[in-house]
């Protein structure tokens, strides 16, 4: 029956190629950038010995395994407690046997998707090794062409290197190629003509690494045992390719003290690898710190919320406050309001009975209805009903209509051998409305 191997970390890493930086940052935890910033201390491994850069303090190892290099790291910090040693990053600068370099040609590729394509590319980049493995690269790259070098170590190796430093109490943020750890100072001393190419030549005792850099872009690597140029044509290859890869801008490093001016964490940190451990802690204290300051939002939020109700509250005191002195104030006001009301509900039947003006109606009655005769006149409840004769009837009620003394003027009945028949209300008489408001019943 044939078995399948699922290899998880590689899965994830095709996987979070594809999600966005912001989602890739999350699952992967905290950026790069951050760990460098914590870097307080750096190791260099140089042939068979772990170098700390700033004391430059040596130790001798017997092998270049994990839990030798990192034992060797803890004896030159012995002069730190554990705590010290547990929040002091380190990083360590490896030969360039521990790290594999490829170029691909990747046309049209944006900086911002080149990490991602080329990780999505590792299987058919390097189809013979099965092993997860991590990223190094300048994403300017892109913007100065198609084809990349890329920089790569197999995961396994920085979870050792990791998980030996923790068991020594130290906290390893990154690992970096030595040779790419030339500050832009040292670049610059070389640099003379200043076109941004410089060739570095790193060579121990078992291993020679030439390395081209263009304007903090990896574009060339070329590595090579000492012991295969004891033979003449591996030796006569090399030089040739040397002398191709010439430039007027060359650093050479021989030695372990060639190194001691060459100490900047932040130089190149593009080729830097961060193991995960690294940065599923830095998320943790991240994360931490956003819980705080989430919690602290909250209360901040929450009190400024609550800011409007008590001021409220304090403005509704005071106005209750000055409602009752007021009120205090104006309780004599309102007791002689009350009897004014009291009497005019006692006597107001009367004193809003309607006035008909019975006198002023019958003068402008008489002024309208001139040299016209009338015969009749009843009055009830400010109605008047008038009779009388006239050759023009039609104007009388004209007339009538438009003094403002009266309202509703209509012919009662037709006329007949000229006489008329009017009825008018008195406008400013309203019966209706005082029985309304003293006999609703009625």
């Amino acid at each position: 029956m044939p078995s399948f191997a699922f290899d998880y970390s590689q899965w994830r890493e095709q996987l979070t190629a594809y999600l966005p930086p912001q989602v890739r940052t999350l699952i992967k935890g905290a950026s790069g950038r951050e760990l460098i910033k914590k870097v307080e201390t750096s190791f260099l491994l140089f042939d068979n010995k772990i170098v700390h850069l700033e004391t430059r303090n040596a130790v001798e190892i017997e092998g270049t395994d994990a839990l030798s290099i990192a034992t060797a790291c803890a004896e030159l910090l012995t002069t730190l407690t554990a705590e010290q040693r547990k929040v002091c990053a380190a990083l360590l600068l490896l030969p360039a046997n521990f790290f594999v370099a490829t170029t691909t040609t990747m046309p049209g590729v944006a900086k911002e998707n080149l990490v991602s394509a080329l990780k999505l590319q590792a299987d058919s980049i390097l189809p013979s090794l099965e092993e997860p493995l991590s990223l190094a690269i300048n994403s300017l790259s892109a913007t100065q062409g198609d084809e990349h070098l890329a920089l790569w170590i197999l995961e396994t190796t920085l979870s050792d290197l990791f998980d030996a430093f923790a068991a020594k109490d130290i906290f390893l943020a990154a690992a970096k190629p030595r040779f790419m750890n030339g500050s832009s100072e040292t670049f610059s001393e070389a640099n003379a003509n200043n076109d941004g190419k410089i060739r570095i030549l790193d060579a121990d005792e078992t291993t020679e690494t030439c390395v081209v850099i263009e304007n903090d872009i990896l574009k060339s690597m070329l590595h090579v045992r000492k012991q295969d140029l004891q033979q003449e044509v591996f030796q006569q290859q090399w030089q040739e390719t040397l002398a191709q890869k010439s430039s007027e801008n060359a650093i050479e490093l021989n030695d372990a003290a060639d190194y001691y001016s060459r100490i900047d964490a932040q130089a190149n940190q593009e080729y830097c690898f961060f193991p995960y451990g690294a940065l599923n802690a830095t998320r943790r204290t991240a994360q931490g710190k956003q819980t705080l300051a989430a919690a602290a939002a909250v209360v901040a939020l929450l009190f400024i919320a609550y800011v409007p109700f008590f001021l409220q509250s304090l403005e509704f005191r005071s106005l209750a406050n000055k409602l009752e002195i007021q009120r205090e104030m104006a309780s004599d006001a309102r007791q002689d309001q009350a009897a004014v009301v009291s009497f005019e509900n006692e006597w107001g039947l009367i004193n809003d009975f309607p006035e008909q003006r019975l006198r002023e109606a019958m003068f402008t009655l008489q002024n309208i209805l001139r040299p016209d005769t009338l015969t009749s006149m009843e009055v009830s409840e400010g109605l008047i009903k008038i009779q009388g004769s006239s050759n023009e009837p039609q104007a009388i009620l004209q007339r009538l209509e438009q003094d403002s003394m009266f309202t509703e003027v209509v012919f009662s009945r037709a006329t007949n051998n000229q006489r008329y028949y009017i009825d008018l209300r008195i406008s400013t008489v309203n019966f209706e409305g005082y029985m309304v408001r003293y006999f609703p019943d009625e």
